[in-house]
């Protein structure tokens, strides 16, 4: 079981970086990356677990935006 690509997106000045990690019971993990230059990177493993990819991608990515608008 493959990665998917990471998901990279923008929310407020920050880079939100999104990957689905495939774990070995078959699920996807959903980590994430935060990052904003002039900031140490946040990052942030296995928020939850999925059964597709795409999900967990999406979930880590709004996962994202709702901490850098509670920390912006």
């Amino acid at each position: 079981m493959d990665a998917m690509l990471p998901l990279l997106t923008t929310h407020r000045g920050f880079r939100l970086k999104a990957s689905a990690e495939p774990t070995p019971d078959g699920l996807h993990a959903a980590d994430l990356v935060i990052e904003k230059p002039g900031r140490p990177a946040q990052s942030f493993s296995g928020l939850d677990f999925f059964y597709d990819g795409e999900q967990a991608l999406a979930y880590a990515t709004a996962w994202g935006r709702i901490w850098v608008d509670m920390k912006a």
